[in-house]
């Protein structure tokens, strides 16, 4: 990751809402001391609400990482640490507990998170979704369950029409998403072809590929999106194949991507969108 780089006109935003940001996490920054793979492990919440109040915020803060100019040059070395702060608990959001580099591949096997969650409302079909991690990946298995399961049914996602809802359960189910490395996500692929690159939606798995998990990818990012947003296209993306959504091109230049564009690849002249409803 670059040197942090804070744009002046910034500052009172940040410095209002850092601690909104900051303090519901509670440990959620010390992430990085959590063990590798802790399928089981406990994770800080917040409630949708919660998630939604900060994520102005967060953007801002991603949005300004990774440039040239560092905090310190404008007088404020704390700031660049406090981002460093929140840089890790958006990693720990997203159940990733390490800042190393993500593995090329781990294990090989899957192991699915424990734990059951109701449907939050009703809709015309109810999908069960089982979600699985590579064991020895570093990540937090609860804390991936809980991002994955708040972006299938955010407002803005495939149900925003009222036609599917998805409930979670550790049994067997006919849709699961994977967390895996790029070696077991090209196993898992096949005959597709991930290259250690890509991810993929087949045979009722949306396989996430751990590497794009954890630091994007440049068309995205470049594009103005930043890292939370991939993570929720990802999903949307991989789990909408499971739907029987095809691919799609870019309608309208300038305009927001459709999320069953390829946006791993490219944009084609579109802007990142991260949701169906986007």
């Amino acid at each position: 990751m670059g040197t942090v780089r804070v744009r002046s006109r910034l500052l009172p935003a940040v410095l209002l809402t850092l601690g909104a940001l900051v303090l519901p996490l509670g440990g959620a920054v010390a992430a990085p001391a959590v063990p590798p793979a802790s399928v089981g492990g406990a994770q800080a919440r917040d409630d949708d609400g919660a998630l939604r109040d900060d994520e102005e915020t967060r953007e801002v803060l991603e949005d300004e990482a990774g440039d040239a100019v560092g905090t310190d040059a404008i007088g404020l070395p704390w700031l660049s640490r406090t981002v460093e702060q929140v840089g890790l608990a958006l990693r720990a959001r997203a159940g990733l507990t390490s800042t190393e580099v993500m593995p090329r591949s781990a294990s090989g096997e899957l192991v699915t998170v424990p734990g059951t969650e109701d449907a939050p409302r009703e809709a015309a079909t109810v999908r069960p979704v089982r979600v699985q991690v590579e064991e020895g990946l570093p990540v937090d298995g609860n804390a991936f369950a809980d991002f994955v399961m708040r972006v299938l049914n955010d407002e803005r996602g495939w149900g925003h029409d009222g036609s599917v809802v998805f409930s979670r359960t550790d049994g067997p189910s006919d849709l699961s998403v994977v967390l895996a490395s790029p070696t077991l996500t090209d196993e898992l692929c096949r005959p597709l072809r991930t290259v250690g690159e890509y991810s993929c939606g087949r045979e009722g798995r949306a396989v996430l590929n751990a590497e794009r998990w954890s630091d994007g990818a440049e068309p995205f990012l470049d594009g103005g999106g930043n890292i939370t947003e991939y993570r929720q296209y990802l999903v949307n993306h991989e789990v909408g194949h499971l739907l029987g959504r095809p691919h799609e091109g870019c309608p309208a230049p300038g305009g927001p991507a459709p999320v069953m564009l390829q946006q791993t690849m490219r944009l084609e002249g579109c802007l990142p969108n991260a949701w169906p409803a986007g």
